[in-house]
Protein backbone atom coordinates (compact mmCIF):
# COMPACT_ATOMS: atom_id res chain seq x y z
CA UNK A 1 0.00 0.00 0.00
CA UNK A 2 1.15 3.87 -1.38
CA UNK A 3 2.33 5.62 1.74
CA UNK A 4 1.41 9.64 1.42
CA UNK A 5 1.07 12.78 2.78
CA UNK A 6 -2.35 14.37 4.32
CA UNK A 7 -3.62 11.55 6.72
CA UNK A 8 -3.71 11.58 10.53
CA UNK A 9 -3.31 8.71 12.73
CA UNK A 10 -5.10 8.93 16.05
CA UNK A 11 -4.54 6.69 18.26
CA UNK A 12 -6.29 5.39 21.71
CA UNK A 13 -4.88 4.40 24.68
CA UNK A 14 -6.58 3.60 27.59
CA UNK A 15 -9.30 6.10 26.85
CA UNK A 16 -6.34 8.75 26.08
CA UNK A 17 -5.71 10.19 22.68
CA UNK A 18 -2.31 10.46 21.10
CA UNK A 19 -1.87 13.17 18.39
CA UNK A 20 -0.84 12.66 15.42
CA UNK A 21 2.63 11.54 15.01
CA UNK A 22 2.56 9.91 11.31
CA UNK A 23 1.02 11.64 8.14
CA UNK A 24 0.03 9.25 5.58
CA UNK A 25 -1.20 10.76 1.89
CA UNK A 26 -4.36 7.54 0.69
CA UNK A 27 -5.81 6.90 4.23
CA UNK A 28 -6.21 7.85 7.55
CA UNK A 29 -7.00 5.66 10.81
CA UNK A 30 -9.19 6.59 13.18
CA UNK A 31 -10.98 5.20 16.27
CA UNK A 32 -9.15 2.60 16.87
CA UNK A 33 -10.68 0.35 19.96
CA UNK A 34 -13.93 1.31 21.54
CA UNK A 35 -17.20 -0.76 21.82
CA UNK A 36 -16.23 -3.33 18.87
CA UNK A 37 -19.97 -2.98 17.70
CA UNK A 38 -20.02 0.55 17.06
CA UNK A 39 -18.28 0.15 13.81
CA UNK A 40 -21.07 -1.82 12.31
CA UNK A 41 -23.37 0.66 13.02
CA UNK A 42 -23.27 2.18 9.68
CA UNK A 43 -23.71 -0.63 8.06
CA UNK A 44 -27.20 -2.13 6.28
CA UNK A 45 -29.36 -3.62 9.11
CA UNK A 46 -29.21 -7.36 8.10
CA UNK A 47 -25.49 -6.73 7.41
CA UNK A 48 -25.11 -4.93 11.23
CA UNK A 49 -27.08 -8.22 12.49
CA UNK A 50 -24.91 -10.49 10.12
CA UNK A 51 -21.45 -8.89 11.89
CA UNK A 52 -22.87 -8.42 15.60
CA UNK A 53 -23.56 -12.35 15.44
CA UNK A 54 -20.24 -13.04 13.90
CA UNK A 55 -18.34 -10.35 16.37
CA UNK A 56 -19.83 -11.37 19.37
CA UNK A 57 -17.13 -13.76 21.09
CA UNK A 58 -14.37 -12.00 18.76
CA UNK A 59 -10.92 -12.12 21.46
CA UNK A 60 -10.09 -9.05 22.79
CA UNK A 61 -6.98 -9.13 20.84
CA UNK A 62 -8.97 -8.52 17.90
CA UNK A 63 -11.04 -5.84 19.13
CA UNK A 64 -7.41 -4.04 20.68
CA UNK A 65 -5.90 -4.44 16.92
CA UNK A 66 -8.57 -3.51 15.13
CA UNK A 67 -8.52 -0.02 13.37
CA UNK A 68 -11.12 1.99 10.56
CA UNK A 69 -9.76 3.37 8.26
CA UNK A 70 -10.65 6.31 5.45
CA UNK A 71 -10.02 5.87 1.78
CA UNK A 72 -10.55 8.21 -0.55
CA UNK A 73 -11.78 7.92 -3.70
CA UNK A 74 -9.56 5.96 -6.73
CA UNK A 75 -6.93 5.04 -4.07
CA UNK A 76 -5.18 1.12 -4.09
CA UNK A 77 -6.27 -0.68 -0.98
CA UNK A 78 -4.99 -3.94 -1.73
CA UNK A 79 -2.44 -4.32 -4.40
CA UNK A 80 -2.37 -7.78 -5.83
CA UNK A 81 1.14 -10.01 -4.93
CA UNK A 82 1.52 -7.84 -1.71
CA UNK A 83 1.87 -10.37 1.82
CA UNK A 84 -1.51 -11.02 3.26
CA UNK A 85 -1.25 -9.34 6.43
CA UNK A 86 -4.38 -7.84 6.91
CA UNK A 87 -8.29 -8.60 6.82
CA UNK A 88 -9.89 -6.09 5.19
CA UNK A 89 -13.83 -5.18 6.00
CA UNK A 90 -15.96 -2.16 4.08
CA UNK A 91 -17.88 -0.33 5.97
CA UNK A 92 -19.07 2.24 3.79
CA UNK A 93 -18.34 3.23 -0.15
CA UNK A 94 -17.92 0.98 -2.87
CA UNK A 95 -14.43 -0.86 -3.93
CA UNK A 96 -13.68 -2.55 -7.17
CA UNK A 97 -11.46 -5.74 -7.47
CA UNK A 98 -8.71 -5.55 -10.22
CA UNK A 99 -7.63 -9.12 -12.00
CA UNK A 100 -4.23 -8.29 -13.58
CA UNK A 101 -3.37 -10.89 -16.77
CA UNK A 102 0.03 -11.96 -17.79
CA UNK A 103 -0.21 -8.74 -20.22
CA UNK A 104 -0.29 -6.12 -17.46
CA UNK A 105 -3.72 -4.67 -18.40
CA UNK A 106 -5.98 -4.49 -15.33
CA UNK A 107 -9.65 -6.23 -15.75
CA UNK A 108 -12.18 -4.44 -13.91
CA UNK A 109 -14.51 -7.56 -12.53
CA UNK A 110 -16.58 -6.51 -9.66
CA UNK A 111 -17.37 -4.04 -7.19
CA UNK A 112 -18.24 -4.43 -3.31
CA UNK A 113 -19.67 -2.52 -1.20
CA UNK A 114 -20.21 -2.37 3.17
CA UNK A 115 -19.76 -6.00 4.63
CA UNK A 116 -17.66 -7.52 1.39
CA UNK A 117 -14.20 -9.14 3.31
CA UNK A 118 -11.21 -8.75 1.68
CA UNK A 119 -7.99 -11.09 2.38
CA UNK A 120 -9.95 -13.86 3.97
CA UNK A 121 -10.02 -16.50 1.46
CA UNK A 122 -6.06 -16.09 0.58
CA UNK A 123 -5.42 -16.87 4.28
CA UNK A 124 -7.96 -19.84 4.20
CA UNK A 125 -6.91 -21.45 1.78
CA UNK A 126 -2.70 -20.54 2.88
CA UNK A 127 -2.04 -18.25 0.74
CA UNK A 128 0.44 -16.05 1.46
CA UNK A 129 -0.40 -13.11 -1.14
CA UNK A 130 -3.16 -11.19 -1.76
CA UNK A 131 -4.43 -12.81 -5.15
CA UNK A 132 -6.61 -9.52 -6.04
CA UNK A 133 -5.78 -5.72 -6.44
CA UNK A 134 -8.76 -3.86 -5.06
CA UNK A 135 -9.36 0.04 -5.41
CA UNK A 136 -11.46 2.49 -4.07
CA UNK A 137 -14.80 3.49 -6.64
CA UNK A 138 -15.88 6.13 -3.66
CA UNK A 139 -14.29 7.41 -0.29
CA UNK A 140 -14.73 4.61 2.08
CA UNK A 141 -14.49 3.73 5.36
CA UNK A 142 -12.71 -0.12 6.29
CA UNK A 143 -12.11 -2.10 9.13
CA UNK A 144 -8.68 -3.22 9.15
CA UNK A 145 -7.43 -6.06 11.49
CA UNK A 146 -4.39 -7.76 11.52
CA UNK A 147 -4.97 -11.35 9.96
CA UNK A 148 -3.01 -13.33 13.16
CA UNK A 149 -5.02 -12.37 15.72
CA UNK A 150 -7.99 -12.58 13.18
CA UNK A 151 -7.30 -15.95 12.25
CA UNK A 152 -6.72 -17.46 16.06
CA UNK A 153 -9.71 -16.09 16.90
CA UNK A 154 -11.66 -17.78 14.19
CA UNK A 155 -10.04 -21.06 15.36
CA UNK A 156 -11.17 -21.18 18.37
CA UNK A 157 -14.50 -19.77 17.67
CA UNK A 158 -16.39 -22.38 16.06
CA UNK A 159 -19.58 -20.60 15.52
CA UNK A 160 -17.79 -17.15 13.65
CA UNK A 161 -15.80 -19.93 11.76
CA UNK A 162 -19.09 -21.20 10.39
CA UNK A 163 -20.58 -18.26 9.65
CA UNK A 164 -17.40 -16.89 7.54
CA UNK A 165 -16.92 -20.67 5.74
CA UNK A 166 -20.41 -20.26 4.73
CA UNK A 167 -20.59 -16.75 3.31
CA UNK A 168 -17.14 -17.50 1.65
CA UNK A 169 -18.91 -20.61 -0.33
CA UNK A 170 -21.48 -18.47 -1.30
CA UNK A 171 -19.32 -15.83 -2.61
CA UNK A 172 -17.28 -18.67 -4.32
CA UNK A 173 -20.26 -20.34 -5.94
CA UNK A 174 -22.08 -16.91 -7.34
CA UNK A 175 -18.45 -15.56 -8.75
CA UNK A 176 -17.92 -18.84 -10.90
CA UNK A 177 -21.20 -18.82 -12.06
CA UNK A 178 -21.52 -15.39 -13.04
CA UNK A 179 -17.68 -15.80 -14.91
CA UNK A 180 -18.98 -18.59 -16.69
CA UNK A 181 -22.34 -16.54 -17.80
CA UNK A 182 -19.91 -13.13 -18.69
CA UNK A 183 -18.13 -15.62 -21.40
CA UNK A 184 -21.74 -16.22 -23.19
CA UNK A 185 -22.61 -12.52 -23.02
CA UNK A 186 -23.27 -10.49 -26.31
CA UNK A 187 -20.98 -6.89 -26.43
CA UNK A 188 -23.79 -4.52 -25.85
CA UNK A 189 -24.52 -6.88 -22.65
CA UNK A 190 -20.72 -6.15 -21.77
CA UNK A 191 -21.26 -2.67 -21.95
CA UNK A 192 -24.55 -2.22 -20.21
CA UNK A 193 -23.15 -4.23 -17.31
CA UNK A 194 -20.04 -1.69 -17.29
CA UNK A 195 -22.45 1.42 -17.71
CA UNK A 196 -24.40 0.18 -15.04
CA UNK A 197 -21.58 -0.45 -12.47
CA UNK A 198 -20.54 2.64 -13.11
CA UNK A 199 -23.93 4.65 -12.47
CA UNK A 200 -23.79 2.63 -9.13
CA UNK A 201 -20.55 3.78 -8.21
CA UNK A 202 -21.86 7.09 -7.71
CA UNK A 203 -23.61 7.18 -4.67
CA UNK A 204 -26.72 8.82 -3.98
CA UNK A 205 -27.71 7.86 -7.20
CA UNK A 206 -27.37 11.02 -9.17
CA UNK A 207 -30.77 12.09 -11.91
CA UNK A 208 -27.99 11.79 -15.01
CA UNK A 209 -24.17 10.96 -15.00
CA UNK A 210 -21.60 11.51 -17.27
CA UNK A 211 -18.76 9.58 -17.78
CA UNK A 212 -14.94 10.80 -18.11
CA UNK A 213 -12.98 8.13 -19.01
CA UNK A 214 -11.90 8.40 -22.44
CA UNK A 215 -12.93 5.48 -25.09
CA UNK A 216 -9.23 3.96 -24.78
CA UNK A 217 -9.46 4.17 -20.85
CA UNK A 218 -13.13 1.99 -21.02
CA UNK A 219 -12.54 -0.01 -24.14
CA UNK A 220 -9.05 -1.44 -21.21
CA UNK A 221 -11.84 -1.67 -18.61
CA UNK A 222 -14.31 -3.68 -20.41
CA UNK A 223 -12.17 -5.94 -22.05
CA UNK A 224 -12.96 -4.72 -25.57
CA UNK A 225 -10.95 -3.03 -28.76
CA UNK A 226 -11.98 0.55 -28.92
CA UNK A 227 -13.19 -0.08 -32.53
CA UNK A 228 -16.21 -3.04 -30.63
CA UNK A 229 -16.75 -0.21 -28.22
CA UNK A 230 -17.93 2.33 -30.16
CA UNK A 231 -19.18 0.09 -32.09
CA UNK A 232 -21.65 -0.76 -28.69
CA UNK A 233 -21.61 2.61 -28.16
CA UNK A 234 -23.30 3.57 -31.07
CA UNK A 235 -25.96 0.71 -30.28
CA UNK A 236 -26.78 1.92 -26.80
CA UNK A 237 -27.24 5.26 -28.32
CA UNK A 238 -29.56 4.56 -31.15
CA UNK A 239 -32.10 3.49 -28.67
CA UNK A 240 -32.14 5.78 -26.45
CA UNK A 241 -30.36 4.02 -23.53
CA UNK A 242 -27.72 6.50 -23.22
CA UNK A 243 -26.46 9.69 -24.83
CA UNK A 244 -23.14 11.46 -26.58
CA UNK A 245 -22.46 14.84 -25.39
CA UNK A 246 -19.25 15.83 -26.84
CA UNK A 247 -18.04 11.96 -27.55
CA UNK A 248 -18.89 11.22 -23.62
CA UNK A 249 -21.25 8.66 -22.14
CA UNK A 250 -24.09 10.26 -19.88
CA UNK A 251 -26.61 7.86 -18.49
CA UNK A 252 -29.84 8.78 -17.10
CA UNK A 253 -31.99 7.86 -14.38
CA UNK A 254 -33.88 6.33 -17.02
CA UNK A 255 -31.52 4.78 -19.06
CA UNK A 256 -30.18 3.29 -16.24
CA UNK A 257 -32.98 1.68 -14.83
CA UNK A 258 -34.06 0.30 -18.57
CA UNK A 259 -30.63 -0.99 -18.67
CA UNK A 260 -30.69 -2.71 -15.21
CA UNK A 261 -34.29 -4.30 -16.12
CA UNK A 262 -32.81 -5.82 -19.28
CA UNK A 263 -29.41 -7.18 -17.72
CA UNK A 264 -31.87 -8.75 -14.85
CA UNK A 265 -33.72 -10.54 -17.49
CA UNK A 266 -30.96 -11.15 -20.34
CA UNK A 267 -28.37 -12.99 -17.56
CA UNK A 268 -30.64 -13.65 -14.38
CA UNK A 269 -33.65 -14.30 -16.22
CA UNK A 270 -35.28 -12.09 -13.58
CA UNK A 271 -38.68 -10.29 -14.37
Amino acid sequence: MKICLNCRILRIWENQVIRPFYFFDLFSIIEPRGEAMDVFKELPLKKQTYMEMLFQNCTEEVKYYMRVMEVDENETLIKAGEKCSNIYIILSGKVTGIEWPMNERPYYFKDYGPGDFFGEIEYFSDLTNYRIGVITATRCRVLVIPVAPYMEWLRSDVEALYLRTRENMRRLISQTADARKYLFIEGRERLMMHLIRKYEQKQPLKKELELKESRDQLSEEIGFSVKTLNRNIKKLSETGLIDIRKGKIVISEEGYQQMKRHIGQYIYGEI
